[in-house]
C-alpha cells in the first residue's frame, strides 16, 4: 500500500474523513449540481479515462453506466477501494469494465497521460477536481513554473480530437459566495468577473488577494472560449470553493 498517497495534501485520508462528515450535508448541493452538469455531458466514446476520481465522493455512479470501460488514474489505495465498492453497489443497468492505474500520469509525468490516450482508442477524458490541486501538489505559487507549463502543454495535446470535461477549484477561502446557485457563462470568467458575479457588493470593492481568496491557478489551463459553469462548494463549515466546470463533446461519431 502506498502510504505516502494516504497523506496526500490534496486528498488522502483527511479528504475521506471530511467526505464522511460533510458529504450528506454541506456537500449535498454541490454534489447534486455537479451530478446534473455531468449528466448533461454526452460524449460518444465508449471508454472513459478519469483523472483523479478519488473515491467518487462527488460523482454519481450513473455517470459511468453509459461507458463500456472506465479507466481510473488514482494513486490513493484507499480511494481506489472505496470507488470500486461504490460503483459495484450502485443499481446500474450496465456495469462498465473497471480498471485502475496507480502510477502518476499528471503531476510529475504528464507525458504519460498523452501516451495512454494515444493508446486507448475511442476514449473520452474527465478531470475530477484534480487540476485545481496542482498548485498544492507541485508546491508552486506561479503558473509560469516549468512543471506547471509542462502539464499545460500535455493537456492541450490530450484534449485534441476527443470529448473531455473538467471540474476544478478556481478560487477558495473563508468568504461565502453570495450566489449559491450555479452560474453559466459563454466563456471563462476572469478573477474580477468571478468577484462581480458570485460575491456581494462589499467583496467586489477589493481584490481577490485582499479577500484572502486562494487562486488555484487554473485560469489558463483549458480553452477560454467555451461555456463555463461555476458552482459553490462548502467543503467544510465556513470554508468555500468556487468550482469551475467546462466540457466539450468531440465533433465526430464514436469509432
Amino acid at each position: 500500500m502506498n502510504l505516502g498517497m494516504l497523506m496526500n495534501p490534496a486528498g488522502g485520508w483527511r479528504y475521506h474523513l471530511r467526505a464522511l462528515r460533510f458529504k450528506n450535508r454541506e456537500w449535498q448541493p454541490f454534489r447534486w449540481n455537479i451530478g446534473e452538469w455531468l449528466l448533461g455531458w454526452q460524449p460518444p466514446e465508449s471508454t472513459l479515462v478519469v483523472v483523479g476520481p478519488s473515491a467518487g465522493h462527488c460523482l454519481q455512479p450513473f455517470l459511468f453506466e453509459r461507458f463500456e470501460r472506465v479507466i481510473c488514474l488514482e494513486p490513493d489505495p484507499l480511494a481506489r477501494l472505496l470507488f470500486k465498492r461504490q460503483l459495484r453497489r450502485a443499481p446500474l443497468e450496465h456495469q462498465p469494465e473497471l480498471e485502475f492505474i496507480e502510477e502518476d500520469h499528471l503531476v510529475a509525468h504528464p507525458e504519460r497521460l498523452v501516451t495512454l490516450l494515444e493508446n486507448t482508442p475511442n476514449s473520452a477524458l474527465l478531470f475530477t477536481n484534480v487540476l485545481g490541486q496542482l498548485r498544492v501538489l507541485l508546491g508552486i505559487e506561479d503558473e509560469r513554473a516549468p512543471p506547471f507549463q509542462n502539464i499545460k502543454r500535455a493537456l492541450q495535446a490530450c484534449i485534441q480530437g476527443r470529448s473531455w470535461a473538467s471540474f476544478h477549484d478556481r478560487v477558495s477561502g473563508n468568504l461565502a459566495p453570495a450566489e449559491g446557485n450555479p452560474i453559466t457563462s459563454e466563456s471563462r470568467l476572469t478573477n474580477d468577473e468571478i468577484l462581480e458575479e458570485l460575491y456581494d457588493a462589499k467583496v467586489r470593492q477589493i481584490s481577490a488577494r485582499q479577500c484572502e481568496l486562494v487562486d488555484h491557478l487554473t485560469e489558463e489551463l483549458l480553452p477560454r472560449n467555451l461555456q463555463h459553469t461555476y458552482f459553490t462548494w462548502e467543503i467544510e463549515p465556513g470554508r468555500f470553493h468556487v468550482i469551475e466546470a467546462v466540457a466539450k463533446v468531440a465533433e465526430r461519431e464514436a469509432r
